[in-house]
């Protein structure tokens, strides 16, 4: 990829119907950016450029210990490149190998990152393979690996990603029985996993009200299409947060311009506080 349709891509990013501010999306020299950059071409549905951008950011040794206050770290980047690059995999071949390689290596870095996560989901990241893993005739041993992940870390964290979609993915294998009791009987034990609201409280009482359980199950299923609120605590930044980071913006922009904007901005500030 040259310069010129780099810089193609990232005009048509900027321009799009949610545009991406530019100093997000303009520096080559930076994998973030073109990791936005390819991650907003695949929603674009510009298939080849998305794989051209985000084929950039594969070989990428994010930096783990990279945490910021606001904003995707390093390796939440590199996690969602692998998961779309899977899904464009996916869909041009329809065969499970490289689709299942890149999940796997997002899945390593799920597990390897103790930090948190703003966006990427650890428990579909990892379900994902499983879920292709079945469209390619390897239902069964999809499910060993669901029950051996849900026995795994069953006795770990009260809220927990993978228990849940382990769950979720057994309890659809159920349904695609026609064993819809069953199957509405793990889902409930799936919501032991999950963050609940209020929200997801009233729409689970909702749906464990229908008397038929194929109707139950399927209110149900909508329910687990719904992220009623983030997975990880700590991963929506406080107003006083947002502030304290605008503050720092306002001085390093002003800084960079010389003392003397320095000072106008920590009076503005100043003024802002009283």
């Amino acid at each position: 990829m040259d310069k010129l349709e780099w810089s193609g891509y990232v005009h048509k990013v900027a321009t799009w119907d949610i545009p991406i501010p530019m100093n997000l999306i303009n520096n080559y020299d930076d994998w973030k950016c073109r990791s936005i950059v390819g991650r907003s071409l695949f929603l674009m549905k510009d298939i080849e450029g998305a794989m051209t951008v985000l084929a950039t950011v594969r070989d990428v040794q994010p930096n783990l210990e990279d945490a910021p206050e606001y904003g995707f770290s390093e390796a939440e980047h590199k996690v969602l490149c692998l998961r779309d690059l899977a899904e464009i995999v996916w869909g041009l071949t329809g065969t499970g190998d490289a689709p299942a390689f890149y999940l796997a290596e997002a899945y390593k870095l799920c597990r390897a990152y103790d930090k948190v996560f703003r966006a990427a989901d650890r428990g579909r990241i990892w379900v994902r393979r499983l879920e292709i893993m079945r469209s390619c005739g390897l239902a069964d041993k999809a499910l060993q690996e669901a029950s051996a992940m849900l026995e795994s870390e069953k006795n770990g964290e009260k809220i927990n990603p993978y228990c849940f979609r382990a769950l979720i993915f057994m309890a659809e294998a159920l349904a695609e029985k026609g064993d819809y009791l069953k199957a509405c009987i793990l889902i409930e034990e799936a919501y032991q996993y999950f963050p609940c609201n209020e929200a997801t409280k009233r729409d689970l009482a909702e749906a464990s009200a229908a008397e038929n359980p194929q109707e139950r199950y399927e209110k149900y299923l909508h329910c687990t299409t719904i992220q009623y609120q983030p997975w990880e605590r700590d991963n929506v930044p406080t107003l006083e947060e947002v502030r304290r980071l605008q503050e720092e913006n306002y001085r390093k922009r002003a800084a960079a311009k010389g003392d003397g904007g320095a000072s106008d901005v920590n009076e503005l500030i100043n003024q802002l506080q009283n």
